[in-house]
């Protein structure tokens, strides 16, 4: 039987164990409801939010920034779904931020994930709405029914194909194909020398067109380093003040002083021609005097050898009129 001592002192367990749990859900839970929070609403119409529940998580570009405090439907628009979500208080929400539903791992369950926003946009007012975004299920749905189209048009484009009359159709083109590829086989199997030779001067002709690519390379860094030579420079430069001397000087006065040069080489040129057929003739007659010099040494000496008493008695006219005649 329990005693009175034992039931005081089990009222006094239950009492203190009672004001520590209050204690303790005080400490836990009372900030959560005197929290200072920012409070905004997101629309969502013709999207379905099965999996999306109280609670479940807000993050923004990841992070965790919020949860979900009530869904319900708007009582003015029963179409539209209205998410009131509940975020730390300072959360940057801008006018450009939207709001997606995302699945969570592969348990079903949906959160909302904030994305966008510019430094350049306003911010949202708390209270106000939040532009709904896109959910994933609708978009993996939305691509499967797609996909879904495109197979029935390709399953109905491959019964038109198989119908008879294209099976007719496509026999008739299977065996012309084969008859062309055994008319090709022969062809090609005659004429395998000429085109052995045609492959081997193909690659001839290859080879030498690589040559010449390789040559006019080399060709065009040849003309390349003599454009960057100091040499074309210096030949650019000295004509360039070749013609700017020409353009600053005075070719009529030029021109009028190379006609006087050319005239008085004209008559230098005369001159010299004069007194060169005035020395020809003098020339001309001192070598006739020579010759005539000449012609009278070789007969004086013709005759000094045939009669060396000559150069003691001297010479005799023959046939000399006799000098008493004039008498």
């Amino acid at each position: 039987m329990i005693t009175r001592s034992q039931k005081i002192r089990l009222g006094i367990f239950l009492t203190v164990g009672v004001f520590l749990l209050l204690a303790t859900l005080t400490i836990i839970i009372a900030p959560k409801f005197f929290e200072d929070r920012d409070n905004y609403f997101i629309g969502y119409r013709g999207v379905s939010l099965t999996g999306l529940q109280g609670g479940s998580a807000v993050k923004y570009h990841g992070l965790s920034v919020g949860y979900i405090s009530k869904i319900f439907i708007d009582p003015k628009d029963i179409e539209r779904v209205i998410v009131e979500i509940s975020l730390d208080r300072g959360t940057p929400i801008k006018e450009d931020t939207y709001a997606d539903i995302e699945l969570l791992g592969i348990t079903g369950l949906k959160i909302i994930e904030l994305r966008g926003g510019t430094n350049e946009s306003n911010y949202v007012k708390r209270g106000e709405y939040i532009r709904s975004g896109k959910s994933t299920t609708e978009m993996i749905t939305g691509k499967a029914e797609t996909m879904m189209e495109k197979a029935e048009i390709m399953l109905n484009n491959l019964a038109q194909l198989t119908n008879p009359e294209n099976q007719k159709k496509l026999n008739v083109l299977l065996d012309n194909s084969s008859k062309s590829m055994a008319v090709l086989g022969e062809l090609l199997s005659d004429n395998k020398d000429e085109l052995k030779n045609s492959i081997a001067n193909t690659e001839q002709i290859t080879q030498d067109f690589q040559a010449l690519i390789v040559s006019s390379k080399n060709t065009m860094q040849e003309i390349e380093k003599i454009a960057q030579s100091d040499s074309l420079k210096q030949i650019i430069n000295n004509l360039t003040n070749i013609s700017e001397s020409i353009s600053q000087a005075d070719l009529l006065k030029l021109i009028q002083e190379l006609n006087v040069t050319i005239a008085t080489t004209n008559n230098m040129l005369l001159q010299m021609d004069a007194n060169l057929s005035k020395t020809w003739l003098d020339f001309t007659a001192s070598m006739e005097s020579i010759r005539e010099s000449t012609e009278y040494l070789n007969q004086f000496s013709r005759m000094i050898t045939e009669d060396p008493s000559l150069l003691v008695r001297g010479t005799e006219h023959k046939n000399v009129p006799d000098k008493n005649l004039e008498n």
